[in-house]
């Protein structure tokens, strides 16, 4: 059981792009919709990425790590089999960085992090005790990757569905296909395709607190059973 003083769980947040989910997140941390919680930094692998904004604005430290500006990968190499040695070197010392960090997250929240894991980062922290969740506009097995949302909305009008939905998930090797957290089915009203974009959004941002709460809740409860050595102070 947590007690009024336990120490708020750490949470990194990494994102890509402009950083709606993250500044969700921020103004839940504030509002006491995502209790007991503290988002120690965020970590963006686009240089332009708005999300820095946020976490200026917030007083949250951020870094940005990038496979190709950090030197994992030559810009345009196509061969795969370099390709593929590189991201995994890339996510090796992105998982360490974040291990040998003063500060370690206990919770990592995927907030439009448009970069796929292998288990070259996934492993370091599952070991450590990491927990890392994704937020993804598709229900559960439907539309996993990139584009879920438009892809949905080719289906809506060729008359084949009539509703998708939204899921917060946890991260595994495999694209989206982690266990789901929350799921909520989200009908279509006969919008164009932005429209509905922004409306998947609205409920994303909604979700992500959810699921981090709980799991948050989940984490503070299992402390109990960690020893104190092996925490952040």
């Amino acid at each position: 059981m947590t007690g009024p003083k336990e120490p708020p769980c750490r949470i990194m947040v990494m994102a890509s792009g402009f950083g709606s989910n993250f500044q969700a997140l921020i103004d839940a941390t504030s509002t006491g919709q995502l209790p007991n919680s503290r988002i120690i930094s965020l970590i963006v692998n686009r240089k332009n990425a708005h999300a820095t904004v946020r976490a200026d604005k917030a007083g949250i430290p951020w870094e940005y790590f990038n496979l190709i500006s950090n030197g994992f990968l030559q810009k345009g190499e196509k061969d795969e089999q370099k390709v593929a040695e590189s991201r995994r070197k890339y996510d090796a010392a992105l998982a360490a960085k974040i291990l040998s960090a003063e500060e370690t997250p206990e919770l990592i929240i995927l907030a439009g992090w448009m970069y796929v894991f292998s288990t070259a980062f996934l492993e370091p922290l599952d070991k450590a005790g990491v927990r890392i969740i994704n937020i993804h506009p598709a229900l559960p097995r439907e539309f996993d990757g990139t584009n879920a949302i438009e892809r949905a909305f080719d289906e809506f009008k060729a008359g084949r569905l009539t509703r998708t939905g939204i899921m917060a998930h946890y991260v595994i090797d495999e694209v989206d296909r982690g266990t789901p957290i929350l799921v909520k089915e989200i009908e279509w009203k006969g919008e164009e395709l932005e429209e509905l974009k922004e409306r998947i959004h609205v409920h994303e941002h909604e979700l992500i607190v959810k699921a981090a709460a709980k799991v948050v809740e989940e984490i503070l409860k299992a402390r109990g059973n960690v020893t104190p050595e092996s925490q952040n102070p």
